[in-house]
């Protein structure tokens, strides 16, 4: 009778689970940024505070990196997305990436994304592990290595899931549902 009322309890959770986030419950870091459109250092906890967030960490140098994926959501999130609600993204290579770049890579969607720089790549990699992003510089060829996700921050500002594949059909993403949820 146990093993069936155990059985049931984890049907029900996978059920009612979203496919392909791990929900979280972490603070956000008390960082410093560049807005790097306006060339302003500001509190990481600001760019959060009053609005549900999507948050990618990754390079704009298209050589080194593939952001079709990202692309297809950004589409998605400029046609569907709540009012309140934004793209941020944050440059694991700051030295390099700038707003130009951002706008070269995306065009007119770069209008809807919000880049932000640490002060150097070190203290973005570290940004990017205390999010929940594996990122790290691989010893021998000092490569800068790290796993694509995509991370939903609350407006409280709280992490609150992260996608650790950004989801092909992010009209799979019910964000109604996940705040419910999360409260």
């Amino acid at each position: 009778m146990t093993g069936v009322i155990a059985s049931l309890i984890i049907v029900f959770f996978f059920s009612h689970s979203d496919p392909g986030m791990i929900q979280a419950e972490k603070d956000v870091p008390e960082e410093t940024v560049i807005l790097t459109d306006k060339q302003e250092n500001i509190p990481l906890k600001s760019v959060f505070s009053g609005k549900q967030t999507f948050l990618y960490f990754g390079f704009l140098d298209s050589s080194k990196n593939n952001l079709d994926e990202v692309e297809i959501f950004l589409n998605w999130f400029d046609k569907s997305a709540p009012i309140d609600s934004q793209f941020v993204f944050i440059s694991l290579t700051p030295e390099k990436d700038g707003y130009k770049d951002l706008k070269d890579r995306f065009g007119k969607l770069s209008e809807k994304v919000i880049l932000l720089k640490p002060a150097n790549s070190s203290a973005a990699l570290e940004l990017a592990r205390s999010f929940g992003v594996q990122a790290y510089i691989q010893p021998d060829s000092g490569d800068m290595k790290y796993k694509t996700a995509l991370i939903w921050v609350d407006d409280s500002p709280k992490i609150r899931g992260i996608f650790p594949k950004i989801p092909e059909k992010p009209d799979s993403i019910d964000l109604p549902s996940l705040l419910v949820r999360a409260k």
